[in-house]
């Protein structure tokens, strides 16, 4: 009775600790709220406006969650949650808010799949309670998870994580419960069935690299579950819900390869630099999460150098040989070192997408959002076993000490980086300044000293940048999108930035800052520049051989829009099927059908309309249907009209 009370009332600790660290890391991410939006989160959010603008909110719900172009996929799970605060989207604060909680309840899911993972490990009470409390402390606090937290977009990996974290502990826990046989054999199998199946699903519509979920599975059951007993018809299960999506996704890259590799058209790298650089950050990742370093966080770190060979930088060879012996230790001693295997193995699961092959960008935190998980317990359970060795009390004190310290330090410096992001114009111009390089930073402090009407601080930052990136055009286009807000920012040469048009490759900022000035141009206030200026810039990037195929089709629907602008609407059709034949858009579509219709193409329009039609899936259906029988109808009765205007005529004429 008395060892059952004890153990209650350690457990009631643990939960009142745990809940005071929940407290904790709200209260040290409340100031951080107060930010504003970065980068890609205007790109991908711009369209909640129509959803409060519009009588049918549930249409416009329907098709803000489903036309997402973040992927291919287009993760309408996550942006279904973003259209449910599109009432207050205009406000950063609701949206981080929201990710905030989202953390705090990913958190919560951690410290119940390690209580579970614990006990199947059979490590005394005691300890893997510490074990959980102190792994998911770290994890909710650790500096890294800053960016995801309070870059609003970045709920897309939140979710994915919490899909995934939910479908792990439901799969853990059946395991468990069933080698206990307190599960029957179909309960069991429809547990894990559904966990995985729809967890991993709904991670995936929530960001891509959900489809790691039976990676994750995989390494649990080479490390900590191997001691469970596998049920009658495993490895038929196992195929079906662990090998096969494996083999679905390994074929979609085989098959896919060429596109792949056209994601290299638009980096600075190739595929070879890429994978030798990766080894790079995934150490450096490493020494990261285990070392929290102040100042040296942030969304931007495009100015990561390359590596260009094995010796060139020569950390590469070193950075190289240290992951390859991770790796293989990891599958070495999964059976002698379960906890050391599943660290490295659920670290590299983890980065499998998103720092390997695929053209993305090299550096980014977020993408360790969960698999420093298994780096974070494999530390705590070493640091713990070391704990329960030590006789000598002053040493034991002395590493109750450190470790109290150890988790200060990770809490001291997430909350400078959340105080940091609370400020966003100190947060810019400090991210500037520590990365002099980053085409990102750079980019955005000249936004944040033209915001503040610092004319020539922002001269100075295009200066640089034009100078500091000679392959891009970008810089010389977001130059010439500031001369359209301030007057007092003056023209860059322009027959430097024509020849740069035609020498570099395009990007997502030239392509961005054109939009931004055909926006401006269209409510005639960028009268600077003229019609003629416009259509050069656009028709050189367009005829460069040094534009990238990615970007072919949006500069073609930018000149599309141009024409449509100006009213030539058979040049902005012309314009629309070039880049349609690159590349599927169904707002050009539709934007296709009206230019259609103002040249009195009825018949072409219709045609356009069936071809939407005929393309329509179930949720486009409920979107689309109502536009394009509205739509028919209108051309239908101007074809009508038309009809009847020619025979009056013709009346009168005889």
């Amino acid at each position: 009775m008395d060892k059952t009370n004890s153990y209650t009332r350690l457990q009631l600790t643990i939960a009142s600790l745990f809940f005071l660290v929940l407290i904790g890391t709200a209260g040290i991410y409340w100031a951080g709220l107060q930010g504003t939006f970065l980068l890609d989160d205007s790109h991908n959010l711009e369209n909640l406006e129509h959803i409060n603008q519009s009588t049918d909110k549930w249409t416009e719900i329907v098709r803000f969650s489903t036309e997402g172009i973040a992927s291919r996929l287009g993760r309408p799970v996550s942006l279904f949650t973003f259209a449910l605060q599109a009432h207050n989207a205009s406000f950063a604060w609701y949206l981080k808010y929201v990710n905030l909680m989202i953390h705090l309840l990913n958190g919560c899911l951690i410290f119940w799949l390690l209580l579970y993972i614990t006990r199947i490990m059979a490590l005394p009470e005691k300890r893997a309670l510490l074990l959980a409390l102190f792994t998911t402390s770290l994890w909710l606090l650790h500096p890294f998870q800053v960016s995801t937290v309070l870059y609003v977009i970045q709920r897309m990996t939140e979710l994915s994580a919490l899909f995934t974290l939910a479908a792990l502990l439901i799969y853990v826990r059946s395991r468990y419960r069933f080698a206990q046989g307190r599960l029957t054999p179909t309960a069991f199998w429809i547990s894990i069935s559904i966990g995985i199946g729809l967890g991993g699903i709904l991670a995936t519509l929530s960001k891509e690299n959900g489809i790691l979920l039976v990676l994750y599975v995989l390494v649990l059951e080479a490390t900590v579950l191997r001691s469970l007993p596998k049920p009658r018809y495993w490895q038929m299960w196992s195929w079906v819900f662990l090998y096969l999506p494996l083999l679905a996704l390994a074929s979609y890259f085989i098959l896919h390869f060429d596109n792949l590799l056209k994601g290299y058209e638009i980096r600075h790298f190739t595929l070879g630099e890429r994978l030798l650089t990766e080894t790079r950050i995934l150490s450096e990742y490493l020494f990261k999460i285990l070392i929290p370093r102040p100042q040296s966080y942030g969304l931007f770190h495009d100015d990561f150098s390359i590596s260009h060979s094995l010796l060139t930088p020569i950390t590469t060879l070193f950075a190289v040989g240290f992951t390859m012996l991770m790796f293989f230790a990891g599958l070495f001693w999964r059976k002698k070192y379960p906890v050391f295997a599943l660290a490295v193995l659920w670290f590299f699961a983890g980065h499998v997408l998103e720092s390997s092959f695929i053209g993305l960008m090299l550096y980014f935190e977020h993408r360790n959002y969960l698999p420093m998980l298994g780096i974070l317990f494999a530390s705590v359970y070493a640091i713990l076993w070391i704990f329960d060795r030590m006789k000598v009390a002053s040493l034991r004190k002395a590493a109750i000490s450190f470790t109290a310290l150890y988790l200060f330090l990770f809490s001291l410096v997430t909350w400078l980086e959340t105080d940091l992001w609370s400020k966003p114009l100190v947060q810019t111009m400090v991210w500037a300044e520590e990365h002099p390089y980053s085409r990102i930073a750079q980019a955005q402090a000249a936004a944040a000293s033209l915001s503040l009407g610092n004319e020539q601080k922002t001269l100075e930052y295009y200066r640089h940048m034009v100078t500091a990136f000679p392959e891009d055009s970008g810089p010389y286009a977001i130059w010439l999108g500031a001369t359209c807000v301030s007057a007092n920012i003056p023209l860059p040469d322009m027959q430097k930035v024509i020849q740069r048009f035609k020498t570099s490759k395009g990007d997502s900022a030239t392509f961005n800052a054109l939009k931004s000035i055909l926006d401006l141009h269209a409510k005639e206030q960028c009268t600077h520049l003229s019609s003629k200026t416009i259509n050069t810039l656009l028709k050189t990037a367009i005829e460069s051989s040094m534009l990238a195929t990615t970007y072919k089709d949006e500069f073609y629907h930018l000149y599309a829009i141009f024409y449509g602008i100006k009213g030539q609407y058979n040049d902005a059709i012309d314009m629309a099927d070039k880049s349609l034949s690159l590349a599927p858009n169904r707002n050009l579509q539709f934007q296709r059908i009206l230019w259609l219709q103002r040249e009195d193409r009825y018949a072409e329009a219709l045609e356009e309309i069936a071809k939407i039609r005929a393309n329509l899936n179930l949720l486009s259906d409920v979107v689309y249907l109502e536009d394009l029988k509205r739509g028919e109808k209108i051309i239908r009765e101007l074809m009508d009209n038309e009809s009847t205007t020619k025979s009056t005529t013709k009346s009168t004429t005889n």
